[in-house]
């Protein structure tokens, strides 16, 4: 839970340092600390924000799905994880997403796009990126005829977001995928 009242303002910034980092070990207890628990597919870019060389936050990019690259014509990264420690003040996640768009509009100059997606399910509904002035996208099933299932093991619960993924002998139920929000950022015109 973020202290309440308590902003990130200039005192926070002029403490903290963001840097690309790779997939170690204080980096990998963060993302585990992420209601997701595991890494993206396919990770192009990690910075961490670091509060007097202590990691404090991180930010994951990964590469989006093909329909996703061909959804907004050119070269498309997504946010796939963003993790700040609970005693950090509110609005230190907008301030580590604006410094890593200055950070990849500068090093990564072939992306366009920044796409990224809050799940409902966990009640995100893209309050951090609304305040970081992303563009609102619609669903991830806007485009759909039929709506996408995963799977979950009936005895734990566990679910599969595949079929093949599901280890033999292991009674399954289908279970509806919740719809998540998608949003936007343009980094260059298209």
């Amino acid at each position: 839970m973020k202290p309440t009242g308590e902003v990130f303002n200039k005192y926070w910034r002029e403490s903290v340092v963001i840097e690309p980092t790779t997939r170690r070990a204080d980096v990998d207890d963060m993302i585990k600390a992420h209601y997701l628990k595991k890494w993206p597919g396919v990770t192009v870019l990690i910075l961490q924000m670091l509060q007097y060389g202590l990691p404090i936050g991180v930010i994951v990019f990964a590469i989006p799905p093909r329909e996703t690259i061909k959804r907004y014509g050119g070269e498309t990264w997504e946010l796939a994880r963003l993790w700040i420690a609970d005693h950090v003040p509110q609005n230190a996640e907008t301030y580590l997403i604006s410094q890593a768009i200055k950070y990849i509009r500068k090093h990564h100059q072939v992306v366009k796009t920044l796409v990224s997606y809050a799940d409902p399910s966990v009640g995100h509904a893209g309050t951090v990126y609304k305040a970081a002035n992303w563009i609102a996208d619609g669903r991830t099933d806007d485009d759909r005829k039929s709506p996408r299932n995963d799977y979950a093991d009936a005895a734990t619960g566990k679910k599969y977001s595949r079929r093949s993924q599901v280890p033999p002998g292991i009674e399954i139920k289908r279970v509806p995928r919740v719809s998540k929000h998608r949003f936007i950022y343009r980094l260059r015109a298209k």
